[in-house]
């Protein structure tokens, strides 16, 4: 049977009469509801097809990190289940043994089931092409709608280490042997900037007048390698202020910086991982830092000598708030030199540093009021009130 809508011409052929009659009839139901018939075409677009469509329409839109990361999520969560289906047969019910599945499926490495977090991330990426198809008519409704999803608990996706002021200096003195790796673990300590963050920072980004470093830019791993991009949201571009005992050692190593004269060249230097002697493992100026080098073969070593083998590089931005609140700075400017969206992601996350016993507000009232106490207060004028016997 053919039939057309709008400007299409669709068709689908049927060996007996009786179903080419009853699928007339779904065809002009569609029509008259204003619906899509794409699904009601045998040979209509795939799961993967729709999905490439969608990604490719919005490249343009996504930092690189974010489509890398839809296409990774695609490969291995979701084109497995979807990927080779005709977008229009998938349904809710689909969906769900889909979702329950997941929930089952153990890591590849840790042979763990996959966190909620994953799963929320793999269906949101599945969401989107589905209203992706709903957009260009593929579909009539979205199957996704309305699916239960496991919950992500804070503690399931929140268990940071802490490092003490004493434990941030062990640490560092680890690795001063390899400077500037000793200063590099320093200032994430007490900035709180991210791994890409820090690995992104130029000469020009360092204000050294005003005690503060600027962050206008990042680094983040591709499939092409490592990328320069924007930070990671409108808030993470920012003014992060600086200890004074950092602004003294950011002075004498831009001192000793032989590229201390360009704007734009990286703090950070890269080092020589060929030759042999001293030669191996130098500091190289012209080339950027290898973080992963730095990770597994210093920082991690470095970590465990200290006590603490489970440490990541990240923990230290986690360290870093602690020591904000245990100071006593508003939650407000914590989010500000985090960098994070909104001021209930920090709280969010660092709840437990910040008490709600209310004891040292009201310490501070009663330090407001005793100076009045002391001058008397004002005296109660008296007022007189009279009734009338009409009520009046």
């Amino acid at each position: 049977m053919h039939w057309r809508q709008g400007t299409t011409k669709k068709q689908r052929t049927f060996s007996v009469k009786r179903q080419a009659e009853r699928h007339a009839l779904k065809v002009e139901s569609e029509i008259a509801q204003g619906n899509s018939t794409e699904p009601l075409v045998k040979n209509s677009k795939t799961f993967k097809e729709v999905a490439e469509a969608s990604l490719a329409a919005s490249k343009g839109k996504l930092k690189p990190r974010t489509y890398d990361g839809y296409v990774q999520m695609y490969a291995r969560h979701v084109y497995p289940e979807f990927g080779s289906r005709r977008i229009g047969s998938i349904t809710s019910a689909d969906i769900e043994k889909w979702v329950a599945k997941l929930a089952a499926t153990p890591t590849a490495r840790a042979k763990t089931p996959l966190h909620p977090s994953t799963i929320k991330h793999a269906f949101v990426a599945t969401n989107k092409v589905f209203r992706y198809a709903i957009k260009h008519r593929l579909i009539s409704h979205n199957p996704a709608t309305g699916t239960d999803l496991p919950s992500v608990q804070l503690a399931q996706s929140f268990n940071p280490v802490f490092l003490s002021p004493d434990e941030i200096e062990a640490l560092a003195a680890e690795l001063d042997a390899n400077a500037p790796d000793g200063l590099f673990v320093r200032l994430a300590a007490f900035t709180g900037l991210r791994s890409g963050e820090i690995q992104a920072l130029q000469i020009r980004d360092v204000n050294l007048l005003r005690r503060q470093l600027e962050v206008r830019r990042t680094l983040f791993r591709t499939k092409d390698g490592m990328t320069e991009g924007t930070p990671k949201s409108e808030k993470s571009t920012r003014s992060v202020p600086l200890r004074r005992e950092l602004v003294a050692l950011l002075t004498a190593y831009l001192a000793a910086h032989p590229n201390a004269g360009d704007p734009t060249a990286p703090l950070w230097p890269g080092r020589n991982y060929g030759g042999y002697g001293a030669w191996r493992g130098g500091l190289d100026w012209t080339k950027r830092m290898d973080y992963d080098s730095f990770y597994r073969q210093r920082f991690r070593p470095a970590a465990k000598k200290i006590g603490q083998p489970d440490l990541r590089f990240h923990d230290l931005r986690h360290t870093a708030a602690s020591l904000f609140a245990a100071s006593g700075m508003p939650l407000a400017r914590v989010a500000r030199i985090l960098g994070h969206a909104d001021t209930a992601t920090t709280y969010r996350v660092y709840l437990h540093f910040f008490p709600d016993d209310f004891a040292a507000d009201m310490d501070r009232l009663d330090a407001y009021l005793t100076p009045m106490n002391n001058k008397g207060t004002p005296p109660v004028k008296s007022t007189t009130v009279t009734i009338y016997a009409d009520g009046a």
